[in-house]
């Protein structure tokens, strides 16, 4: 799973948010540098980051869990029992397949002596695989006025077996379009792509402007936009 390893354990300031569970006051530190990271298919210190969580510290609090959520559900072990004020944490690498890719949970939840849990905290990131916007065109290059003007291009992505890049199929593009002289990008329309990954939409020329193609990504590929075309309309 992406590279997720338990770290060394050691001894931690306890600081952080506070949240109330059965009358009593807990204190919770969960440390995660970054929400997003995004690998193109092989290893980058890009990604690495490391994840660090406090046991909770309360009047009655012995100990407590901490786990990390997989999206494929191959999770790391657990730490079962984490002391007040101890530090333990997880190693992260980037995801290198689709399987390893999605949003991670990492979970810390107290317990008294007796086994009862009394409260729990969360936090999150995401590891994405990059994607890429090919061939991206908007012509014809100039176009009279009121003809069609066509968008098209190519969304791939990183393969399954995080090697090289392959066609992504039935996914959005989102239209973009600046006419000149503005500042304010329009949203004109959208379109799917095919099994080849290959998209194309026609759009009535109504006035010059910058052409842009974007993907909003998914939970386990990143958002890309295409490069900017600009067309003169006569």
């Amino acid at each position: 799973m992406s590279g997720v390893a338990a770290l060394a354990v050691g001894a931690g300031l306890l600081v952080g948010g506070v949240a109330a569970a059965n009358a009593e006051t807990l204190t919770f530190r969960v440390q995660v540098p970054r929400h997003l990271s995004v690998s193109k298919g092989e290893y980058s210190k890009s990604c690495a980051m490391d994840v660090w969580v406090w046991g909770t510290e309360g009047p009655t609090v012995a100990y407590s869990k901490v786990s990390v959520i997989a999206p494929n559900g191959h999770n790391p072990p657990p730490y079962n029992r984490v002391l007040p004020g101890e530090q333990v944490g997880y190693g992260v690498g980037c995801a290198t397949v689709p399987d390893h890719a999605g949003k991670y949970r990492i979970r810390v939840v107290a317990y008294n002596k007796s086994g009862k849990a009394l409260g729990s905290r969360e936090d999150y990131w995401y590891e994405k695989l990059d994607t890429v916007v090919q061939s991206y065109n908007a012509a014809p290059e100039p176009v009279r006025k009121g003809k069609t003007l066509y968008v098209s291009g190519r969304l791939r992505r990183v393969n399954n077996i995080g090697t090289g890049y392959t066609a992504y199929s039935g996914k959005t593009m989102r239209i973009y379009f600046l006419p000149k002289g503005s500042k304010t990008w329009t949203y004109m329309g959208s379109t799917t792509t095919n099994s080849s990954g290959n998209f194309r939409k026609g759009f009535k020329a109504k006035a010059s402007g910058t052409w842009r193609a974007y993907f909003p990504g998914t939970s386990r590929f990143d958002k890309q936009p295409s490069r900017d075309d600009y067309v003169q309309v006569r």
